[in-house]
């Protein structure tokens, strides 16, 4: 078991007592805002996104986010090798929902998430992830993988992140996608 594994596991089972403490306050983000919300607390950001998967969302910059948090955790891709930064393309096809279903799979065998394994990255495989988000105060997010770790900012209530070849931040948004 990775070293992230055995530390976070504490902070899952604070973070999952934490969350029952927090439902009388649920964040009210949705697909509709248009981009990934940045407005609530940073444990407890993603749960109430909307379904990403290879018929919702399929070319955006929000399934960017999933896919560097895919490359993070360093997932098997179809191929049978890790998720690659050059996977990171913005589009969610067969590969993406490949590597989405070994996410799943690894966060129900490392700390029993409970996830159904169905590829598509909904508000419990996103909510279950934003457990391993650090949010350094400054605006600047950053997301713990078992493998590497990935930076996020987030600005005006909006997660913001770096694409592949582009000199700065882009919105993670549900309905745009900046990558080249």
């Amino acid at each position: 078991m990775a070293l992230r594994t055995k530390v976070v596991s504490v902070a899952v089972v604070a973070a999952v007592g934490g969350a029952l403490a927090l439902t009388a306050s649920p964040a009210s983000a949705s697909i509709a805002q248009g981009y990934v919300s940045g407005a609530g607390n940073t444990m407890n950001d993603w749960g109430d996104e909307g379904t990403l998967s290879a018929s919702s969302h399929s070319h955006s910059n929000a399934t960017a986010l999933v896919q560097q948090i895919l490359w993070a955790e360093g997932v098997k891709e179809q191929n049978g090798t890790a998720f690659d930064w050059s996977d990171i393309d913005g589009k969610y096809g067969p590969n993406t929902t490949y590597a989405v279903k070994q996410l799943q799979k690894m966060f129900n065998r490392d700390f029993g998430a409970g996830l159904t394994v169905d590829g598509k990255a909904g508000p419990k495989t996103l909510g279950f992830a934003d457990v391993f988000l650090a949010d350094w105060g400054d605006g600047t997010v950053s997301y713990a993988g078992d493998k590497h770790s990935v930076t996020f900012k987030r600005s005006g209530g909006k997660y913001l992140l770096k694409l592949n070849n582009s000199r700065g931040w882009k919105v993670a948004s549900y309905n745009t996608l900046n990558v080249v």
